[in-house]
Order: C-alpha cells, then structure tokens, then sequence
C-alpha cells in the first residue's frame, strides 16, 4: 500500500496543549490519485511524555457519497523506542467533534478485529510518517523539549 499524505496547509501543530494551545492538524489521505480518507490529530499528552490521538475517516469522497459510505475510528498513538504505538480507541476528538458525524463510528473494540485492521493501522502509519508536523510521534523519534528540572546541570 503507498498512501499520498497531504497535510492541510491551514493547520499549525503543537504537541502539548497546555503549553502553546494548538489544537492540532488535519489532511487527507490519497491512495493511487483517489482520496481514500481524511485525517485529525490531536495533542493529548505532556512534552516528556508526547501522545497523540488520531482520527481517521476512511471509505469513499465522491460528490455523491454519504457519511454511511464511510466509517470513523481513532487511535491513540505514542512513539516507542523503535517503532510506534498504535492503540484503537473510542472516535471521538475533543477538538475534531466532526470526526463523528463524517463517517460510521467504529468502536475500539470492532476496529481492533474488522476486516482492515490491518489496512487502518498501516493509513494511521502513513499519516505519521508523512506529515512533518507529527514527527515527534514517530518511533525513534527524539523526545520534545523537557522541563528545566529535567535538564542536567552545568554547574561544576
């Protein structure tokens, strides 16, 4: 699968929402020229310890196609040491509420064993590796800035 990740030029990111407020960033997903799903991710944990929830809205965008043509699922991402973390979770955004109306909801538990699961992570995958603005979230990726409390001193 080769997904073309296009990243909305609109958005701005920021990881941690207590600090700087983004809201978070959107784009669309194409496979093969035809949009195949668009995307909204949303900070939601602290600069030591980034996360990230991302919704996805996969199935068909033709002028004709209906919400019911589409299904609407969420992970919550963090990067691992080597690879990332990729948890179903429950389609909803605080800052996105539209993720829900745009497609059929796919609880957690029926996204974990539907037929493209698989096909859903490697979309969750592509949008991570493509937009610039998640970096941080990617494994391996170096931890964001850290309080000065947790900067070693140069005191000698």
């Amino acid at each position: 699968m080769t997904f073309q990740i296009e990243p909305s030029p609109e958005d701005d990111v920021a990881l941690c929402t207590c600090c700087a407020g983004a809201p978070g960033v959107r784009g669309a997903v194409n496979e093969d020229g035809a949009p195949v799903a668009v995307y909204f991710a949303e900070p939601a944990g602290m600069p030591k310890y980034p996360m990230l929830r991302l919704g996805l809205v996969v199935g068909a965008f033709k002028d004709d196609s209906l919400p019911d043509d589409r299904l609407s699922l969420a992970f919550v991402c963090r990067p691992g040491l080597s690879e990332l973390g990729l948890e179903f979770s429950e389609p909803w955004l605080a800052t996105f509420p539209e993720l829900g109306e745009l497609g059929q909801r796919l609880p957690p538990e029926e996204a974990a064993t539907h037929a493209q699961a698989t096909r859903f992570r490697a979309l969750a995958a592509a949008v991570i590796a493509g937009d610039e603005r998640l970096a941080p979230m990617r494994g391996g990726a170096p931890k964001r800035h850290g309080f000065t409390a947790d900067s070693p001193s140069t005191d000698a």
